[in-house]
């Protein structure tokens, strides 16, 4: 899956000055497992930014939501990157985030400035219920 994003990532358009090497880094994902849903992830982000800006898909055929340009910390000067999928099958469910700084660095990697800060906001939101369906039908129109 980290694979297959960085490569949806460079199909979008990113200016990445050596494709290759960036390739070959893999992105950090925040996982949250859920019980009622693999989409967990993409309806917090949902919840929160509203309406995602780009819609891609795997090899397998699988719904990626992207919000681009977003900013989640006030106190420092950066957008992020949101890239949110969803795994579910007979063994698991859960959804993960990926998030890339303005300059394609891994927002969420060990030694990124903003890890924590980023870390906390992702339990934060995900601790919050919206019981709003709102979600789930703009969801549909892009599943089907």
């Amino acid at each position: 899956m980290k694979k297959s994003v960085l490569i949806l990532l460079l199909f979008l358009g990113f200016n990445l000055t050596n494709a290759q090497e960036i390739a070959s880094i893999p992105l950090t994902e925040y996982k949250v497992e859920s019980f009622q849903t693999s989409l967990v992830t993409k309806k917090m982000m949902f919840d929160w930014f509203g309406k995602w800006d780009k819609v891609a898909y795997t090899k397998n055929n699988d719904i990626i939501l992207i919000w681009t340009n977003r900013k989640i910390i006030n106190e420092a000067n950066e957008t992020f990157m949101i890239i949110t999928s969803s795994k579910e099958n007979e063994d698991e469910m859960y959804g993960t985030i990926q998030i890339l700084s303005s300059n394609n660095q891994d927002a969420l990697a060990e030694n990124s400035p903003y890890r924590e800060y980023l870390t906390e906001f992702l339990k934060t939101i995900s601790k919050q219920e919206n019981k709003n369906k709102k979600f789930y039908k703009e969801y549909l129109k892009v599943e089907y």
